[in-house]
C-alpha cells in the first residue's frame, strides 16, 4: 500500500473513531469540523509520511526509509481517485431522480452506529482539505457518479446527492428547538453578512473563532438581545451540528431539495 493510500485509510479511520491518534498528536475541540481542521494543521506540520509513520508504527508495523520518500504529493489525488473506482465495484450506485421536483421525500436512514451515514462522509472529508473541496465541488457541479463513488470509499454505502441534500435540508427539523432556532438566526446572520460582503467574517465565524464570535454577538442585530446566544450555545447548537457545512454549500449556490411533506 503507497503512502498516499494509508493516509486516506487512517484519517478516514480517526473520523469514524476505530483509530486512536497517534503518539504525539493531541486535539483539543469538540467540534467535528473544528477538530478535523486541528488534526489536519498538525499532519501538514508534521509531513504526510511522517504521520502515516506513526499510525503505521502504532500497529506494529514500521515502514522504510524508502517507502517514506517515495511519497508525491500529488498522488493524494491520483489514489483518490483508484480508490473510488475500487468502491464503485463494491455497491451498485442508485441512479439520480431526473427530476428534483417530481421526486418524494427520501427516507432518512436511523444511524447504525454514533453516526449517520452522512455525518461519516463529512467527518471524513473534513480530515483532508483536499477532500472537502472535492466534496463541494461534485455537489456544485452535480456529479452524481463522483459523489455516489465517493461516498462509498468514506462510508462503504451508496447514496445519492438529493439523499445527502435532503438530509441536510431537514436537519434542523429533526433536532432540538433550541439548536433549530440557533440554525435559523446564525443562518440569517450569515446571509445578511453575504449581502455585505464580509466573507472573511463569515469564514471566521464557521471555522469557530470563540474571540470573533464573541465580538460579532454584541453588535449582531439577530443576536444582542438574545441573552442565550453565547459561544458555547453557537458550538453546542451549530458548530457541533455540522451547520457551517451547510451553509458553505450554499454559498457556493449549490441548491436544496424542496423540503416536501410526506
Amino acid at each position: 500500500m503507497k503512502i498516499v493510500e494509508r493516509y486516506i485509510l487512517y484519517l478516514q479511520q480517526i473520523g469514524e473513531g476505530t483509530r486512536q491518534l497517534p503518539e504525539g498528536l493531541t486535539l483539543t475541540k469538540d467540534e467535528p469540523m473544528a477538530r478535523a481542521a486541528e488534526l489536519q494543521e498538525q499532519v501538514m506540520a508534521m509531513g504526510i509520511p511522517a504521520f502515516v509513520q506513526l499510525c503505521a508504527r502504532a500497529d506494529g508495523e514500521e515502514l522504510t526509509q524508502e517507502e517514506l520518500d517515495s511519497f508525491r504529493p500529488e498522488e493524494l489525488m491520483e489514489a483518490l481517485q483508484a480508490q473510488l473506482q475500487e468502491g464503485a465495484s463494491e455497491a451498485e450506485p442508485q441512479e439520480a431522480p431526473e427530476e428534483e421536483e417530481d421526486q418524494g421525500p427520501p427516507q432518512i436512514e436511523e444511524p447504525d452506529g454514533p453516526r449517520s451515514v452522512y455525518e461519516v462522509l463529512i467527518d471524513c472529508c473534513s480530515l483532508d482539505e483536499k477532500l472537502m473541496y472535492y466534496l463541494i465541488d461534485t455537489l456544485k457541479r452535480g456529479a452524481e457518479e463522483e459523489f455516489q463513488k465517493l461516498a462509498l470509499v468514506t462510508t462503504r454505502k451508496a447514496f445519492t446527492q438529493y439523499d445527502f441534500l435532503y438530509w441536510y435540508a431537514t436537519k434542523a427539523e429533526r433536532s432540538t428547538e433550541e439548536e433549530l432556532i440557533c440554525s435559523t438566526l446564525m443562518d440569517a446572520c450569515f446571509d445578511r453578512l453575504a449581502k455585505e460582503g464580509q466573507v472573511e467574517l463569515i469564514a471566521a465565524l464557521l471555522s469557530g473563532d470563540q474571540t470573533t464570535f464573541e465580538l460579532f454577538r454584541c453588535e449582531a442585530p439577530e443576536l444582542v438581545h438574545l441573552q442565550e446566544a453565547t459561544f458555547h450555545w453557537y458550538e453546542r447548537n451549530y458548530l457541533q451540528g455540522l451547520y457551517p457545512l451547510r451553509y458553505m454549500l450554499k454559498f457556493n449556490g449549490i441548491k436544496f431539495p424542496k423540503e416536501e411533506t410526506k
